[in-house]
Formats: C-alpha cells, structure tokens, sequence
C-alpha cells in the first residue's frame, strides 16, 4: 500500500511507525528524511525481511522510501515485508520529493537544492 508525503508527516508523531530509508548506506548519509533510519534493501527480499525482524520485531508498522518516484526500490521493500506478515507502506515520492517539500531531511547534501528527478 502506498501513502503520501502529509500521511508520512502524521505517521511520524507516532512511535507506532518505523520510517526506513532503503537506499544504500552512503546514499542515506548523504540525504534522509530527518528521524528516518537506514536499512538498504538487499538482493535477496526474504534475507532484507529477515534482516527488518530481527533488527526491529514484531509490532511495529514500516514506511519504506527510496530516492524518487519511478525507482522500485521502496515497493520491493514494502511487498518483502508484506509478504512477511509485516505491516509495511511504500512512500514513492521518496527522499528527493519531501525535500523539495520542504520538509525535514538530514545528511550531508541536505543543503543542498533537491536534485530534479528525471
């Protein structure tokens, strides 16, 4: 299931809700949504739903983005959870959409102008 930029925003007031950034590690150290963790999808999606349940357990609910809409990095994260009995929502506007929102983002480009996504 997919949810939207402001459901994302409300989400995040609630401990309820893990926001997890799949990109690679040095793509998240460059730019995040700020209170975001990352976790990098893996090759293999049963070894990354694995690798979520043992970091995080059970209950808790995950909204998984990328870095922009049109990359399929988030949804194959969100249907690995899913077909894993996690509760999990794809964020497809990703990183690059909620910083050119305004909205808050960590890293080491985050002063920088959002790149344009293709």
């Amino acid at each position: 299931m997919k949810i939207d930029k402001d459901d994302v925003v409300e989400s995040m007031k609630s401990d309820k809700f893990i926001v997890l950034n799949v990109l690679s590690r040095s793509d998240y150290k460059k730019l995040h949504i700020k209170g975001s963790e990352s976790q990098p999808m893996t090759e293999d999606p049963k070894d990354f739903s694995k690798e979520v349940l043992g970091k995080y357990g059970k209950g808790k609910s995950f909204i998984l983005y990328g870095d922009h809409f049109g990359l399929l990095d988030s949804y194959f994260a969100t249907k690995a959870l899913e077909e894993h009995g996690m509760q999990a929502l794809n964020y497809a506007g990703g990183v690059q959409e909620w910083h050119k929102a305004g909205l808050p983002v960590g890293g080491t480009d985050s002063a920088v102008e959002a790149a344009v996504a293709p």
